[in-house]
């Protein structure tokens, strides 16, 4: 079949009729109620997959992803036919073909609820262009279509969207396979359950609307995603995930390989919350300069003496003839030796089509600052900032991170911090 290629400029911005939003939001509820009902009945069975039915495909830590087994057989039965461990009204199990596995994932990871929805954020495209950078989400094209909630002050972790993407395969198959495009509603944010407990949670879920036609004629198949995630607090800077769902390329492409290509890309939401940590400490470097910007010119100078120390200012070892090794804290400024100093590598700019990423050093005093910054602050800071943000799509918007072999959609231009002193201003 010919390939053609489809830009996110084709693709039409959706005004949903009221009835279409009241539709989209109640199978999102309908969904996530589902979910947390399986999330009990799991946690009431000890949190323990039974791996008679599950055949786990890949972990990370104490995270790990499963799919059903012996789908054939499933496959081969009357298509009325249901596994016992799924309810008839099962909504992801009624909207995906019989010969897709579903695919369950558990496991506790560092964190808050807070955290790990704040680093799924991507309501908006500076949001969703950053999250792809830390996460490692790989398209090639992709677009909010429309948006039907917005994070707000009150409720600065929660959004509510329709997102249409090309996914991007590894290199070795480009050649072999067609794209895949998506179309689906995505939500987040943070709710309190019938028992009272807060939860955090993110969702994806197959969305269809005329305006927005399967591209089949020009060679690229409407692939289909339900997945959601549940994040709880379970003890001190400590989550437990949960999650089930299916990915669905369609067209001819191994649904054995699709999940484990789904399972390699559900491995990196545990980095969610480092997403957060990051974003935290790139708004921290954005108060501190507007704090610095403020100060009389005297207290400017303290400033500069305070970084000239001679001593680290952690093990207090003295530079000697390798003072140039001795480097500045980004947020505090006092200057450590290398074994004191970590370097991070942020995201400080994603509004123009080469996104800039920086590798900074920072002491651990600030790195502890930065993970217990609460996240609502900086998302409610975010809110206030997107007012002014018109763009809605990836369009154009190019790759190209040196310290990986992987392909993004939004790849990085990565400097070191001699290079960027003058470009960025940090």
């Amino acid at each position: 079949m010919p390939r053609r290629t489809i830009r996110s400029s084709s693709i039409p911005t959706l005004s949903l009729t009221p009835d279409e939003v009241h539709k989209v939001e109640d199978v999102a509820t309908a969904l996530l109620n589902q979910t947390l009902q399986i999330e009990s009945e799991f946690f009431a069975n000890d949190g323990e997959v039974d791996e008679q039915h599950w055949k786990q495909l890949k972990s990370q830590g104490n995270f790990s992803i499963f799919k059903e087994r012996n789908l054939e057989d499933k496959a081969a039965t009357t298509a009325g036919t249901r596994p016992d461990t799924i309810d008839c009204d099962d909504i992801v199990f009624s909207s995906k073909r019989a010969q897709v596995p579903m695919i369950v994932a558990t496991g506790e990871v560092d964190g808050s609820v807070d955290d790990a929805v704040f680093g799924f954020a991507g309501g908006d495209i500076p949001a969703w262009r950053t999250r792809t950078i830390y996460i490692g989400d790989q398209f090639t094209d992709a677009k909010i279509v429309a948006t039907i909630h917005k994070p707000t002050v009150e409720e600065p972790l929660n959004y509510f969207c329709i997102k249409w993407f090309v996914h991007e395969f590894p290199v070795i198959l480009n050649a072999f396979v067609n794209p895949r495009d998506f179309l689906q509603a995505e939500a987040a944010g943070v709710k309190v359950d019938e028992q009272g407990e807060r939860f955090g949670y993110y969702m994806l879920h197959e969305f269809e609307h005329p305006t927005i036609a399967k591209l089949d004629p020009y060679g690229v198949f409407r692939g289909s995603i339900s997945l959601v995630f549940i994040m709880r607090q379970v003890g001190p800077g400590r989550i437990h995930i949960f999650s089930r769902g299916y990915v669905d390329p369609r067209g001819d492409l191994s649904t054995s390989y699709t999940a484990l290509l789904t399972a390699k890309g559900m491995c990196t939401v545990p980095q969610t919350v480092n997403a957060s940590y990051y974003k935290k400490m790139v708004w921290l470097m954005a108060q501190q300069d507007r704090e610095h910007n403020d100060k009389d010119p005297r207290d400017r100078a303290s400033s500069m003496e305070l970084s000239q120390a001679d001593a680290c200012a952690a093990c207090a070892k003295s530079p000697g003839f390798l003072k140039s090794k001795f480097e500045a804290c980004r947020l505090c400024q006092e200057r450590f030796c290398s074994r004191c100093i970590i370097e991070q590598s942020l995201v400080l700019d994603v509004s123009g089509t080469e996104a800039i990423k920086r590798t900074l050093p920072f002491c651990l005093a600030c790195i502890l600052k930065a993970k217990q910054t609460p996240p609502r602050a900086v998302a409610v800071d975010a809110v206030k900032q997107a007012h002014g943000c018109k763009e809605s799509t990836f369009s154009h918007y190019t790759v190209s991170d040196a310290s990986t072999g992987d392909l993004y959609t939004l790849s990085v231009r990565s400097f070191n911090s001699d290079e960027m002193s003058e470009r960025s201003g940090w």
